[in-house]
């Protein structure tokens, strides 16, 4: 980690961190969030480190000062950084309950209509398979297969069963289980290869849940859940992973969106 001095986080450390996390369609506040919760879950930023002024990140960013206050709020609302008065922002130490930002698939809309539901995701296994319903969609011998029950806000869980070809791209066997769990995968696929997920085909019916799905997300085998499987593709006739959620009965409503460069809802006056 870069210090200019005990406790004080570069503004040349940001700059770095910001151009590893910045996607195209994704908002320069939201990578800049990204990128700072990244350093804080990885040990990189310390509790009680300080960040740099609005100002000296501005004059070292490629990014707008109104921007960089957006992410900086976000962050102290995240629980992330604390706002001294006078002393400036530092490091909590909580690296926002290992939420993850913007999610692609589970995108619940909260009480008020204008965002989403936090996501807790926690990867539970990673296993190597060599059949299933994804060998026709990827086309591969072997696939790695990304296990995980995901918190919705603290109202319900869902379970997500994510395959790629282990071939094409091998970090999802390298990168631990813990490092994978608040990882948005279309951004490790993006970090990794450079290419971005062009179109997403979503396809939605009811289905019983499976025991193993019932034992981890809580509900009883065979109860009726909604299942939305997804196909990625990087281009056309380019499949690059295969994804099946179960999700339990619940009152919210998702916002299903096929668009993987979507940022979320748009508000209407």
């Amino acid at each position: 980690m870069t210090l200019t001095a005990p406790g004080r986080v570069a503004p040349e450390e940001i700059s770095r961190l910001l151009e590893r996390f910045s996607r195209p369609g994704v908002p320069k506040y939201t990578a800049l969030r990204d990128a700072v919760v990244h350093a804080v879950s990885t040990g990189r930023f310390a509790p009680g480190d300080r960040l740099p002024n609005e100002q000296a990140l501005a004059e070292r960013l490629p990014i707008s000062l109104g921007t960089i206050q957006r992410a900086l709020r976000q962050l102290v609302d995240d629980g992330v950084l604390e706002r001294r008065h006078g002393q400036g922002s530092f490091i909590t130490g909580r690296a926002a309950d290992a939420e993850m930002a913007h999610p692609l698939h589970c995108r619940f809309v909260d009480a008020q209509g204008k965002g989403y539901l936090s996501v807790y995701p926690e990867a539970t296994r990673r296993t190597r398979v060599t059949s299933g319903e994804w060998t026709t969609v990827l086309g591969a011998s072997e696939g790695i297969e990304i296990t995980r029950r995901i918190g919705i806000g603290t109202e319900f869980a869902v379970s997500s069963s994510f395959i790629v070809d282990a071939k094409r791209l091998p970090v999802f066997a390298t990168m631990s289980l813990k490092a994978l769990s608040g990882q948005n995968f279309k951004d490790v696929i993006f970090k990794s290869s450079g290419q971005i997920i062009q179109r997403v085909d979503l396809f939605l019916r009811q289905r019983a849940a499976p025991h193993d799905v019932a034992d981890l997300i809580g509900v009883r085998p065979g109860a009726p859940c909604l299942s939305l499987r997804a196909l990625a593709y990087l281009g056309e006739g380019d499949p690059i992973y295969y994804q099946q959620i179960f999700i339990p009965p619940n009152e919210r409503e998702l916002h299903v969106i096929a668009d993987a460069r979507a940022t979320g809802l748009r508000q209407t006056p």
